[in-house]
């Protein structure tokens, strides 16, 4: 895209990109506050509902497309690295897994993967920070892109981040830029509407958050109600539920920001225009000075990609909605029948007198009233509940499984027909082709979140590594950034994911049988709790069994001699 040189020109782009891009936020949001009510409370609003099945089955497939606590990660090299980039990419992809932990990536990508569930997509930015790569999670309805139609995000020409910040994080963002008095002196200016956001002040934000500079927003605004009802309460029966509140309370100035990223031809770089709300531009700047050149700082997070042509994805929290509504229908039937068991309704012909006092004291434990009227009578109306009045629900609960893919098997329960162990495995593996697909593609956005992690450490750390060279006793020290850009970091073995742990510890045996890896590598394979000093003390038993075949060899060539 050519940019003007003339400043109201480029002004003028900068906000129609921005509105743009941004046109669809309105509609998204409102879409994406619906979806979060139906994971969080299982209904449309935050009223709730007695059983929120859609959690449980959210919750339950995550568990299985992703686990934080096993990724590790490898890396593989194109065509035109070198031999001695072979030896650098060991100890480097033990650093970006190390990163991955010591920045917390690995519980924050577990929650975006999560959520991606919920929304069906999820963006998180990589950024250098305190030494090390950090990521941040980012809400869909907090970016915009000019093309929805396009899935890669390297495709756009341009595409917006949204947030807000306090005006005193803005000071000292500003310290050291010349036009600092100036810019603070107009932000928040006009009630703070930005252009083409179709939103007010920061604290609009607040409703769905924004991690990414601003403030933490709330996962869960309220669980109950006020109204002394059961959350979700059928037919308005009395409980005792209490109402619980975790919306964050910010007394704070916020100011409304974005980050405008336009892909420059004339630099082969992204522009990044950083404004603040009204329209004052902060900063205009090629992306090479804040990041990596040529490559965007934010990485898509989708568990499915049903939607080839649907930037946003496909949400699986949408599909199960109806399934919500109707099973929670069905429980207020049952319910409603249980209590007319309990407490039916009844009807009386014949009675004089106050008829409401006497039907009070016949409802009552021990109550009795008397009647003149020998022709009195008093019917019971209590309805017929059927045989097994909870099988529609337990229909629908399968309905919810076989549209997750998680069968009893997977869950952990019992099947019928199923005597061995082995029969069970074949089952499980068998009955996990649905959970492998979204395991891999949450895999893949893995890989780029670690990717643009590696980028951004050679673009930034100081740290020294050493590479192993065979046949050199010496190691060769060397920086990140001499190692090649010619690579792609890879899931080490479907590490992410709990569903592959089997296979690839069968993988892991069958190569050690063959001879085709040695112990160091199948402990890294196996990776059983305290592989490092497993690893360690590997190497003490090596050093000993060669040392006894040392001995054992020359005592045999003493024998072989003393007959000779």
């Amino acid at each position: 895209m050519k940019i003007p040189s003339d400043p109201v020109k480029r002004q003028i782009l900068y906000d129609e990109l921005t509105q743009q891009c941004l046109a669809s936020r309105s509609e998204r949001y409102e879409f994406y506050r619906t979806l979060r009510n139906y994971y969080l409370f299982g209904s449309s609003d935050d009223g709730g509902t007695p059983y929120n099945k859609i959690g449980s089955t959210i919750d339950t497939l995550s568990s299985f497309i992703y686990a934080p606590d096993s990724v590790r990660f490898s890396i593989n090299l194109g065509v035109s690295a070198d031999d001695l980039d072979i030896h650098k990419a060991r100890p480097l992809a033990r650093e970006i897994s190390e990163q991955w932990r010591i920045s917390g990536s690995h519980v924050r990508f577990g929650v975006a993967a999560k959520w991606s569930l919920v929304f069906g997509t999820m963006l998180m930015k990589v950024q250098w920070r305190h030494g090390i790569a950090r990521t941040y999670l980012l809400e869909p309805h907090q970016f915009g892109v000019l093309r929805e139609d396009l899935m890669d995000l390297s495709d756009q020409e341009a595409f917006v981040m949204c947030y807000t910040t306090t005006k005193t994080q803005l000071e000292r963002d500003l310290t050291g830029n010349p036009r600092a008095h100036s810019i603070l002196s107009r932000v928040g200016k006009g009630g703070g509407v930005s252009s083409g956001t179709g939103f007010g002040d920061g604290l609009n934000r607040l409703l769905l958050s924004n991690p990414v500079g601003g403030v933490p927003g709330s996962v869960a605004p309220n669980y109950g109600n006020s109204g002394g009802t059961v959350a979700g309460g059928i037919g308005g029966t009395p409980g005792s539920a209490t109402s619980y509140n975790y919306a964050p309370k910010v007394d704070a100035e916020l100011i409304d920001m974005w980050d405008l990223y336009v892909w420059n031809d004339d630099i082969d770089d992204y522009q990044i225009v950083s404004m603040a709300s009204p329209n004052v531009v902060i900063y205009d700047r090629a992306q090479k000075f804040v990041g990596i050149q040529g490559m965007p700082h934010f990485a898509v997070v989708r568990a499915e990609n049903n939607l080839y042509d649907f930037f946003w994805g496909d949400s699986f929290v949408a599909r199960l909605a109806w399934l919500q509504e109707w099973r929670t229908e069905d429980a207020a039937n049952i319910r409603n029948l249980s209590a007319k068991q309990s407490d039916p309704p009844i009807s009386a012909t014949g009675m004089g007198g106050i008829q409401e006092e006497k039907l009070l004291a016949l409802r009552r434990a021990g109550g009795r009233f008397s009647t003149t009227n020998p022709n009195t009578k008093i019917e019971s109306h209590a309805p017929k509940m059927p045989d097994n009045p909870y099988a529609s629900l337990a229909e629908i609960d399968k309905m919810f499984d076989d549209t997750a893919g998680i069968g009893h098997i997977l869950q952990g329960k019992g099947e019928s027909g199923v005597r061995s162990k082995g029969q069970a495995d074949l089952m499980a593996r068998l009955g996990s082709s649905r959970p492998k697909q979204r395991a891999t593609a949450v895999e893949e956005s893995a890989e780029d979140v670690a990717t643009l992690m590696l980028r951004t450490i050679q673009e930034n750390s100081p740290q020294r590594f050493m590479a192993e060279i065979p046949g050199k006793k010496e190691k060769l020290p060397f920086v990140a950034e001499q190692f090649t850009k010619d690579y792609e970091v890879k899931v080490d073995a479907h590490s992410s994911s709990p569903i592959f742990v089997e296979d690839r510890k069968h993988d892991a045996e069958l190569l050690l049988e063959a001879r085709a890896i040695d112990r160091e590598t199948f402990l890294e394979m196996y990776d059983p709790p305290n592989v490092q000093d497993l690893i360690v003390k590997l190497k003490v038993i090596e050093q000993k069994e060669a040392q006894a075949a040392q001995l054992q060899a020359k005592a045999e060539a003493a024998g072989k001699a003393s007959k000779d």
